[in-house]
């Protein structure tokens, strides 16, 4: 098992940071895609744990609040009919107004059901199905566009001269993966106390302390390639660790409830698609927020 998580990773790596590199649009297909997979994934899980969501229509309104969100991201880059499209929903936002659209559509559905408790709760969990990965994954591509101070997304920054946008987006890439792997090399060598036993019994608090200290390393590169002053490593290493971890749990909390061991099988070694994003659904908006609110990243 271990053999196939190191050999998937070698292969996956370099094509995840080639499309950092890329940037736009390269960028949001991949999310995109992923997105869509994941959502797959996450209404299979609701299923499973009996709450019973309109598969195909929960799915297309993930789609639909993750094409919102990464239009929104993209908007001087966007052209044509949804240029108009918008500027007409400014307020409320394409993101606001795609999912006012979502809880209408689904109440709908839910209104189908026989027994009004279980209309309520296929409402609530289609929602959040759509919603935790549409409106959580695309924050990414948020990262990717944050902006250098007086300047843009592709200003350069840092030691390496790098764009502003691929700078944090690196950074985030690189605590999340410091993160999970000193987390999971740790908490196998001589992980003894149970972290939330009852949601993810191998997760261990050495685990947890072994990854925040990598996750703080790997800030301090970021912080490198950013510009940042010394001391935010400090902060976002710990902060954006911890979010990875707590996006790691809220998964298995998922997955415990509808009593599978991984979301699916297409990533060798790894599980499913929603268990490699996991720690980027809770990590990618924490970190957008420490920039924009601690590191005065908001243009």
């Amino acid at each position: 098992m271990l053999r196939t998580r190191i050999l998937t990773a070698v292969i996956l790596a370099p094509i995840i940071l080639l499309v950092v590199f890329l940037g736009e649009p390269w960028l949001s297909l991949l999310i995109g895609v992923a997105a869509f997979l994941a959502l797959v994934e996450v209404v299979s899980l609701l299923d499973a744990a009996g709450y019973q969501p309109p598969q195909v229509l929960t799915i297309l309104s993930g789609v639909a609040l993750t094409a919102a969100s990464l239009i929104s991201v993209n908007a001087e880059n966007v052209g044509g009919v949804l240029t108009g499209f918008v500027a007409a929903l400014d307020p409320p936002g394409i993101v606001a107004a795609t999912l006012v659209a979502v809880l209408l559509l689904l109440a709908a559905a839910a209104f189908m059901r026989g027994d009004p408790k279980i209309g309520f709760v296929t409402w609530s969990m289609s929602v959040f199905g759509s919603a935790y990965v549409g409106l959580l994954l695309p924050t990414i591509a948020l990262v990717a566009h944050l902006p250098a101070p007086g300047g843009t997304a592709a200003t350069a920054v840092g030691a390496f001269g790098l764009p502003s946008g691929v700078a944090w987006t690196l950074t985030l890439v690189l605590i999340v993966w410091a993160y999970d792997t000193g987390a999971y090399l740790v908490g196998r060598q001589v992980g003894r106390t149970r972290l939330v036993e009852h949601i993810s019994p191998a997760k261990t608090v050495e685990g947890l302390v072994g990854g925040l200290v990598a996750a703080t390393i790997a800030a301090g590169i970021g912080a490198a390639l950013i510009g940042l002053e010394p001391w935010h490593p400090l902060i976002l290493g710990p902060v954006v660790g911890m979010a990875a971890q707590a996006g790691d749990l809220a998964e298995s909390l998922l997955k415990r409830a509808a009593e599978r061991k991984e979301s699916g099988s297409l990533v060798p070694g790894h599980g499913g698609i929603l268990d490699r994003i996991d720690s980027f659904l809770f990590a990618a908006p924490v970190l957008a927020g420490y920039a924009l609110l601690v590191a005065g990243r908001g243009g």
